[in-house]
């Protein structure tokens, strides 16, 4: 059994017609009636039924084409992934991250990528919005996970939208705050907060002055200082499911009444993408949905 009977096959049971199929295919038809013929004395089954008006599959032969045309869909794919491989032995892949999707669903990704594409060397740089967007202008990354809190738009960047988070308060253990069931904004500006992003800021604004007991880039560092209860720090309720400091009940994520929400947006510059990054975004929209399935169960 050779993969060209198997092609023959499938195109004479789409057209219907064995002198059509081998007009398609670019071979003559006396080819593909022996092609036929044969097959069928190999598998001892009658594929087709062959009349005037035209060639029409037998019951039998009717699986027979559909395990050949899933072969075939297969053998295709294994192409595509060939093909992608070979493409990525020697790429180069720059990617920026807020710090909600480095603590949550990048590592698994980074992990699963590069277990397939091994010869990509990747850079991974954790940043805010803003500094993304500027790498990414300046040609230094090949894709930005950035956090929005509305539409994003930008006449030199392409975004697409991929998630949204709602922002949590989080408090330490210690904290009077941690039996709450929710927090509103104003209540929070009774306490002292840390690390909140320039969308916090411009959201407590309107109800008072945020009082800010520490400031640090590093996520870390923050939930160390929120973990003693001595402020309110805040985070994408996604960045929390497999938090350790969450797990372990040293910080206490409480809802904020208001509710605010961050888009989460893969961003890149408007050209076409090259196939590590393709596969990379492949990969985690692959990671994304096995993480949404996994929190159905937290």
């Amino acid at each position: 059994m050779r993969i060209e009977q198997l092609q023959y096959v499938v195109e004479v049971a789409l057209t219907g017609s064995i002198s059509i199929a081998a007009e398609r295919m670019h071979v003559s038809q006396p080819n593909i009636s022996h092609a036929i013929s044969t097959l069928e004395k190999e598998v001892g089954i009658t594929l087709f039924h062959r009349t005037r008006a035209g060639t029409t599959p037998t019951e039998a032969g009717k699986s027979i084409i559909a395990k050949a045309q899933s072969i075939l869909l297969q053998l295709d794919d294994l192409k595509e992934t060939a093909k992608v491989h070979s493409t990525l032995l020697d790429e180069q892949l720059s990617i920026g991250a807020i710090s909600g999707i480095c603590t949550s669903v990048l590592p698994r990704t980074l992990s699963s990528y590069a277990s397939k594409y091994p010869y990509v060397e990747m850079e991974v740089v954790e940043d805010h919005s803003g500094g993304i967007e500027e790498r990414l202008l300046e040609g230094k990354l090949d894709l930005g996970l950035m956090g929005i809190t509305g539409e994003y738009s930008h006449k030199q960047l392409t975004a697409e939208r991929f998630l949204s988070c709602e922002i949590m308060a989080c408090v330490g253990a210690k904290s009077p705050l941690a039996t709450r069931k929710s927090l509103s904004l104003k209540e929070i500006l009774e306490y002292p907060i840390l690390g909140a992003s320039g969308h916090m800021q411009e959201l407590l604004k309107p109800h008072g002055t945020p009082r800010q007991l520490f400031h640090s880039k590093g996520t870390e560092a923050a939930k160390c200082v929120a973990a003693e209860g001595m402020a309110i720090c805040f985070y994408m309720d996604m960045s929390l499911k497999m938090d350790p400091y969450v797990a372990t009940g040293q910080i206490i994520p409480i809802p904020i009444k208001e509710k605010p929400v961050v888009h989460l947006y893969w961003v890149h510059q408007k050209k076409k993408l090259t196939a590590a990054s393709e596969a990379f975004m492949k990969e985690l929209f692959l990671q994304l949905d096995q993480f949404n399935r996994m929190q159905r169960f937290y």
